[in-house]
């Protein structure tokens, strides 16, 4: 008998959701949908519901088959209790996850931070999946990370840590969605690539993305992409900045915690080679010669995929 779980991947942008084979970690199903930002917690479980929903009708699977559910919610996490308690960049807080979906599809559900579980897949299935210490840290709308050390998940004294996204790089930075300033996060994610963009185009700057720029004033990773492959001067220097900073962040981790391997992933890694390129030469100037030794840099393996098969995973780690 064949080993399913469901892992839905809540990030800033979207809802994605996978049935997913426990053993070889292939996705058998998916769904999809945009996040709805700053909804009551009926609305928000109602949409993860329906997306996981559309998982399932796309999976020939029998539901017997399936372990539970498991959430990657993009932010700091009860564990033990199913709550997203703060998501910066989703405008909620002190959500009830778990429990409702448990409620919903009479199954078990457990709830993780969505960098920690993206990390998890690419150590089972993925790029870490030969390494016992390594950091994976992943650039979307935001900026997270998730930490193996010797093999096991590694949390902190109270469950926060790999929130990369939330060091300090400039004292008297931009504001970040946390409510501090100068995080990497409100200078390296794709959400503050668009601020640099949008502050340019106010004051008159020319660039090819003007007329892709949503109603939430965002702008997508493959846009970005495309701007750079048209030569766009503007998006070029928004995208260098932003990755030199992201550099800068990588340095400190490695300076600090020594590891064996720096796994980047994320919407913005993934589109945008420029990106990774440099923040990884600048990651390797910056940091303290004797940890270049042994360092590997490298993009995720599963990609896209990496939240939604991590998610699922968490239904085998108990």
């Amino acid at each position: 008998m064949e080993d399913f779980a469901i892992g839905v991947d809540f990030g800033g942008t979207k809802i994605a959701a996978g049935v997913v084979n426990l053993e070889t970690g292939q996705l058998v199903g998916t769904g999809r949908k945009k996040t709805r930002a700053a909804q009551e917690q009926d609305d928000i479980v109602k949409r993860i519901g329906a997306v996981i929903d559309e998982a399932l009708g796309d999976a020939n699977v029998n539901p017997k088959d399936i372990r539970g559910i498991g959430i990657g919610a993009a932010g700091m996490v009860n564990r033990q209790k199913g709550i997203l308690l703060i998501g910066p960049n989703l405008g909620l807080n002190d959500v009830a996850l778990a429990e409702p979906l448990s409620d919903h599809f009479h199954m078990p559900c457990r709830l993780g931070n969505d960098a920690e579980v993206a990390t998890l897949g690419e150590y089972h299935f993925g790029a870490g999946r030969d390494c016992k210490n390594f950091v994976c840290i992943f650039v979307g709308t935001g900026i997270g990370s998730g930490i193996v050390h010797d093999g096991k998940p590694y949390f902190g004294a109270s469950s926060t840590a790999g929130e990369i996204g939330h060091i300090v790089i400039q004292p008297d930075g931009r504001e970040c969605g946390c409510g501090s300033f100068g995080c990497l996060e409100a200078h390296a994610s794709r959400t503050a690539i668009a601020k640099t963009i949008l502050s340019e185009l106010q004051r008159g700057a020319d660039s090819v993305v003007r007329d892709k720029i949503d109603s939430a004033r965002t702008l997508r990773s493959k846009a970005l992409a495309q701007a750079i492959e048209s030569g766009d001067e503007l998006v070029t220097a928004a995208v260098t900045q932003a990755a030199k900073y992201c550099g800068l962040g990588l340095a400190t981790v490695v300076n600090f915690y020594n590891p064996d391997r720096i796994i980047l992933g994320g919407g913005v890694i993934e589109a945008i080679d420029l990106y990774f390129d440099i923040a990884k030469e600048v990651a390797r100037r910056r940091v303290i010669r004797p940890a270049t030794r042994k360092l590997d840099i490298v993009k995720t393996e599963l990609g896209d995929y990496a939240g939604i098969i991590g998610a699922a995973l968490l239904m085998k780690a108990k």
